[in-house]
């Protein structure tokens, strides 16, 4: 779906400038929540996808960590979706 917004010429530099922040803020929790996830992998031998399937299958217990995992995947992703639709701006 798309959706067309209206305004002022000299609003768009502003505009821009807030997605600008806006990407670069993402793109940093972005780094962080990829260092995390790569320190999980490593030191349980697995991916994240593997560590959510077996999680989520209830496979692995109440462990705290894996909580915190959890929270740092989700996080991710969530990152990801809304750099996706950063991307879709058009101005």
């Amino acid at each position: 779906m798309q959706a067309t917004m209206v305004m002022q010429s000299d609003a768009v530099p502003v505009v821009r400038s807030s997605l600008d922040m806006k990407r670069k803020a993402l793109e940093f929790n972005l780094r962080q929540y990829q260092a995390r996830l790569a320190t999980f992998e490593r030191q349980h031998q697995m991916t994240s996808e593997q560590f959510a399937f077996k999680f989520s299958a209830g496979e692995l217990g109440d462990n705290a960590e894996w909580f915190e995992w959890e929270f740092a995947l989700d996080a991710y992703r969530e990152t990801t979706r809304q750099l996706g639709l950063l991307d879709s701006v058009q101005l």
